[in-house]
C-alpha cells in the first residue's frame, strides 16, 4: 500500500491528539482561515493573459496559489478532522474549481498559443496533477463519484497522456529543479493512476534523474540557491521514497553516492541562527522543510545535522501538497533540534564556495562561472553576516517578471555584477557565459580567487582576490594587472545605511577600513559603497572589523 501511514486512521488520530503536532496543525488552520473561507471565482481572461501583455506574474499567480493553499489545507484538515464537515465541503469546492481551470500550466511557462497548451506539462501542472491524484487516493472512500471521475479524467488527459505522447518535454534533459519536480510529480501520479506504465517509462525516468543529479557538483552544493534545493531535491525525495516502497527496494535513487553530499546542503547554508547564503536566486533568510530533513536525517544520520526546529516550516506560500503532507508523515518528535556548530569552515572545491561560521560572524564567498542555474554575474561576490543578519550582503533574487528570465536578465541590478561586491573595471561589469569563470583555492585558511576571466576586458590580464580571516576581522585584498590604464572602482554592497566615521565607514556593527575614498548611493533597498582607486593604483586592501552585537 502506497503511503500506508497516511491511509491509517490511527496515525491521523495521533496527529490530532498529540501536542507535538499542534504547532503545525495551527499553521494549517491559519492557512485555511485565510485562503479557504472565500469562494473561488472563475478565471478571467484578462487575468490569464496579463503575463503575456505585461510580463508580470502576480495577477495570475496570486489567485492560483490561493487555490492550491486552500486545496492543501482543506485536504489535510479533512484527514486530521474527518468528522468536521466544513473542511471536506471546501475541499470538494476547491477541487472542482481547479478541475475547471483552462490549463494547469502557469502562463509564464506556456509554449506559444499556436502549440497545444492543454497538453503541456510544467512545474505547476505536474504538481497539480500529483496533488489531485494523491488526494483522490487518500480520500477515495469519501470523495463523491463525480469528483473522482473528473479527477481521473483530467489527470489522464493533462498529465499521463501528455507525458506518454511525443515529443518529449525539455525538462526531461535539464539539470535543475524542473527535472526533479516535473518528473517526480508525473511518476507519483502514474503510480496512483496507472502503475502498469512504470516499466515502460523507466528508461525515461532514469535518464531524467541522471540529468537532475548531474546538475549538482560533486560537493553537493545547489547552485540555484537555498529555496531551490528544497523544491527540486524535495520532490526528488518524495518520488524516490515512493518508488523505493513500491518496488520493494529495487528502484533506489538514494543509492547514488552523490546524494550523500547533496543532503548536507541546508545545514551548510546557515551563516548564523537565521541567516542564509543568498547566492544566485536565494534569500538572505531561510527556513527548512521539517519533514524533508527529518526523513533525510533518518536515512543519512551521520550526514544530516538538523538546524533549530524554530527554523522549520510545514506550509509555504505555493501550497505544495506533496511536501506539506510529508511534513506530517515524516516528522519525528524524537529527533533532536540542534543549532548548527558555531565554528565551521566549509570549502566546496567543485562549486568554489567558501562558507565560514565563527562565534562573531558568518562569511561566504563564491567563484564558479557565470552560466550557473539561476545565474548571477557574481564571481568573487561575498557576504558578511553578524549580529543576526547579512550586513555586507548578496541581494539574492530579483523580481520574477518576464524580462528576468529572458535576454534582459542582466539589466537587473540583482542579477548583474552591479548588485554584488565586485570590482567595476573601465566602467565595465562582469559578463555572462560559462567561459567567464573563476579559479578558487583555499589553503592554510586563505581563500584566493582568480577573477580576470569574469570580465570581457582584453587589457585585464590578472585579477586576484584574496580573503584572510581573524577572530574579529575579514581582510580583502585585490591585485590587478592591466596592459593599459583603466579606472577601477571597488563596489561593496551593504544592507545597512553606511555612516562615515573617523576610523572608516560603519555599516551596522561592521567598520570598513581602507585608504581609498568612497561615494555612497542607494539602489534597490541596499547601499552601494564605491571606492574609486587613484589613477595607476593596482591594488585594493579592505579590512572589515566586526564590532559588538546590536
Amino acid at each position: 500500500m502506497l503511503l500506508a501511514k497516511a491511509k491509517d486512521p490511527a496515525f491521523w488520530e495521533k496527529v490530532r491528539t498529540s501536542d507535538a503536532y499542534r504547532p503545525y496543525i495551527e499553521e494549517l488552520l491559519a492557512v485555511w482561515q485565510k485562503d479557504a473561507v472565500e469562494d473561488f471565482p472563475a478565471e478571467k481572461y484578462s487575468i490569464f493573459i496579463s503575463y503575456h501583455l505585461t510580463g508580470s506574474r502576480t495577477e495570475y499567480q496570486k489567485p492560483a496559489y490561493t487555490k492550491r493553499r486552500a486545496l492543501t489545507a482543506s485536504a489535510l484538515l479533512s484527514l486530521i478532522y474527518p468528522n468536521e464537515e466544513k473542511y471536506f465541503v471546501k475541499l470538494c469546492d476547491v477541487i472542482w474549481a481547479i478541475l475547471g481551470e483552462y490549463t494547469w500550466v502557469a502562463p509564464a511557462h506556456m509554449p506559444t498559443f499556436e502549440e497545444n497548451v492543454l497538453h503541456h506539462i510544467d512545474l505547476y501542472a505536474a504538481e497539480t496533477g500529483q496533488a489531485l491524484a494523491e488526494i483522490d487516493y487518500l480520500l477515495a472512500d469519501r470523495l463523491p463519484p463525480l469528483i473522482r471521475s473528473r479527477i481521473q479524467f483530467e489527470i489522464r488527459r493533462r498529465i499521463i497522456d501528455s507525458y506518454m505522447a511525443e515529443p518529449r518535454f525539455g525538462w526531461e534533459s535539464v539539470t535543475n529543479n524542473w527535472a526533479a519536480v516535473c518528473l517526480g510529480c508525473v511518476v507519483m501520479t502514474v503510480l496512483y493512476q496507472c502503475p502498469e506504465l512504470l516499466t515502460e517509462i523507466r528508461p525515461r525516468m532514469d535518464e531524467t534523474v541522471r540529468c537532475f543529479l548531474s546538475g549538482f557538483p560533486q560537493d553537493g552544493i545547489c547552485l540555484e540557491g537555498f529555496g531551490y534545493w528544497h523544491y527540486g531535491f524535495g520532490f526528488f525525495t518524495c518520488m524516490s521514497d515512493m518508488l523505493l516502497d513500491y518496488s520493494d527496494g529495487a528502484i533506489d535513487f538514494f543509492a547514488d553516492p552523490k546524494v550523500r553530499h547533496i543532503v548536507r546542503f541546508p545545514q551548510r547554508m546557515y551563516l548564523d541562527e537565521h541567516t542564509t547564503v543568498s547566492f544566485s536566486d536565494g534569500g538572505m533568510t531561510g527556513r527548512y522543510h521539517l519533514g524533508l530533513l527529518h526523513y533525510l536525517k533518518k536515512k543519512y544520520p551521520d550526514e544530516v545535522q538538523l538546524p533549530a526546529r524554530s527554523l522549520a516550516y510545514v506550509t509555504e506560500n505555493h501550497g505544495r501538497w506533496a511536501l506539506t503532507l510529508r511534513a506530517f508523515l515524516w516528522f519525528d518528535d524524537s529527533l533532536p533540534s540542534a543549532q548548527s556548530a558555531e565554528d565551521v569552515t566549509d570549502f566546496a572545491p567543485h562549486s568554489q564556495w567558501l562558507i565560514k561560521k565563527t562565534p562573531r560572524y558568518g562569511f561566504a564567498a563564491k567563484g564558479g562561472h557565470n552560466k550557473e542555474p539561476h545565474n548571477h554575474n557574481d564571481l568573487g561576490s561575498f557576504i558578511i553576516a553578524a549580529g543576526g543578519g547579512q550586513i555586507l550582503c548578496d541581494p539574492g533574487a530579483g523580481s520574477y517578471v518576464k524580462d528576468y528570465f529572458g535576454p534582459k536578465r542582466y539589466e537587473s541590478f540583482k542579477a548583474s555584477s552591479r548588485g554584488h561586491s565586485v570590482p567595476i573595471i573601465g566602467g565595465q561589469y562582469q559578463v555572462k557565459g560559462i567561459e567567464h569563470s573563476a579559479d578558487a583555492d583555499f589553503t592554510d585558511g586563505v581563500l584566493t580567487l582568480q577573477l580576470s576571466r569574469a570580465y570581457d576586458i582584453p587589457a585585464l590580464t590578472d585579477l586576484t582576490r584574496t580573503f584572510r580571516f581573524t577572530d574579529d576581522t575579514v581582510m580583502l585584498e585585490d591585485r590587478f594587472t592591466l596592459t593599459e590604464e583603466l579606472p577601477i572602482t571597488e563596489r561593496i554592497i551593504s544592507r545597512f545605511a553606511p555612516q562615515t566615521t573617523p576610523e572608516g565607514i560603519r555599516c551596522g556593527i561592521l567598520t570598513l577600513v581602507t585608504e581609498a575614498s568612497a561615494e555612497i548611493h542607494a539602489e534597490e533597498n541596499v547601499w552601494c559603497i564605491d571606492y574609486a582607486l587613484p589613477q595607476g593604483q593596482k591594488e585594493f586592501n579592505l579590512t572589515v572589523k566586526i564590532g559588538d552585537a546590536f
